[in-house]
């Protein structure tokens, strides 16, 4: 899971204010978030739009 800090912490897993990272200690992951720690962060869909990759096709 991708999360980011809200707070400075340290621990099991440290990580300061605004950091990003993947993680994946489900235990950890839920113990943080109760304690509102961290904030999942959300990944955007990765795709490409219709014709957005064509180029001078406009005939």
């Amino acid at each position: 899971m991708k999360i980011r800090a809200l707070v400075s912490f340290s621990g099991v897993l440290s990580m300061r204010k605004g950091q990003e990272m993947e993680y994946n200690n489900e235990i950890v992951l839920q113990d943080l978030l109760q304690a509102r720690y961290i904030d999942e962060v959300e990944t955007p869909t990765k795709g490409v739009k219709k014709n957005e990759g064509k180029r001078g096709s406009s005939k």
